[in-house]
């Protein structure tokens, strides 16, 4: 997957050391009585990466994740609320064009449904006839975070510059309360992560009803496919695209289509 911004032959990757611990791991893999440790040893967990580029255009925050499959929708949409909480802190600080890429392994519909491996929490049959991908845009990224609007930007940038502070509680950019997604709060999420997980402003342009980033060939029967779907996603902030493209259409390089997105800065 990539996103790719006009001229950005001349892009320097600005390196940093700073590390974030997150909490939230849906399987723990350094513990060797866990069932999947022992079918598939690994060591660390899974972690998310965070570039700044300079670009001609400015500064463009870039993140890659690769999300757990071995859990089901409610845990990705806790590690995507981990994500969001560290885009807020990046707009906070003036970073307002971000993007997050990756393979998110939307991928709890279908044939996997059956698997609790692959599908072991309450929304492997809540969602039923609904895809993963599908859910997530109509029931997280629909639910914005009015403090974090894009059109707030520029007003946040005055406030800062008048020594005012971006978006405290209580002011015109800021409700007393932070939002809650309260709808992952009826389907068990914790609020912390409800309140995290609405969405700063980011959008995808692939939509997942008609989006296919994985068809996996070995649950095929008679030309009808029972385990596809999008699981990679190019979510974008106050980035305008102007081609997307989807590659390796018969999946000869990799199980996974990959994405391609040219964007400008809005």
């Amino acid at each position: 997957m990539g996103a790719v911004c006009r001229d950005l032959h001349k892009t320097v990757l600005k390196t940093r050391v700073s590390a974030q611990i997150v909490l939230y791991h849906p399987v723990d893999w350094n513990n060797p009585t866990h069932p999947l440790a022992q079918r598939q040893p690994r060591r660390g967990a899974r972690a998310i990466l965070r570039a700044t580029l300079a670009t001609p255009q400015g500064p463009l925050v870039v993140y890659n994740a690769h999300f757990e499959v071995f859990c089901g929708m409610l845990a990705r949409i806790a590690q995507l609320s981990d994500i969001f909480a560290d885009t807020r802190h990046m707009i906070d600080s003036a970073f307002y064009h971000q993007v997050i890429l990756g393979d998110l392994n939307t991928m709890a519909h279908g044939i996997a449904r059956f698997s609790k491996n692959y599908c072991c929490d309450r929304m492997r049959f809540l969602s039923l006839g609904h895809d993963e991908a599908v859910m997530w845009e109509q029931n997280v990224l629909k639910v914005q975070d009015p403090r974090y609007l894009p059109s707030h930007d520029a007003d946040v940038d005055v406030a800062t510059a008048t020594n005012a502070g971006p978006r405290v509680e209580g002011s015109e950019l800021t409700p007393s309360r932070p939002p809650v997604n309260s709808q992952l709060l009826r389907w068990g999420l914790d609020l912390k992560y409800a309140r995290d997980a609405v969405n700063p402003g980011f959008s995808c342009p692939f939509e997942a009803s008609k989006t296919v980033t994985l068809d996996n060939p070995a649950y095929k029967l008679w030309g009808y496919s029972f385990m596809k779907g999008k699981l990679d996603w190019a979510l974008l902030r106050r980035l305008r695209w102007i081609k997307k493209e989807l590659g390796t259409l018969n999946y000869e390089l990799s199980d996974h289509r990959w994405m391609l997105v040219e964007v400008q800065f809005e």
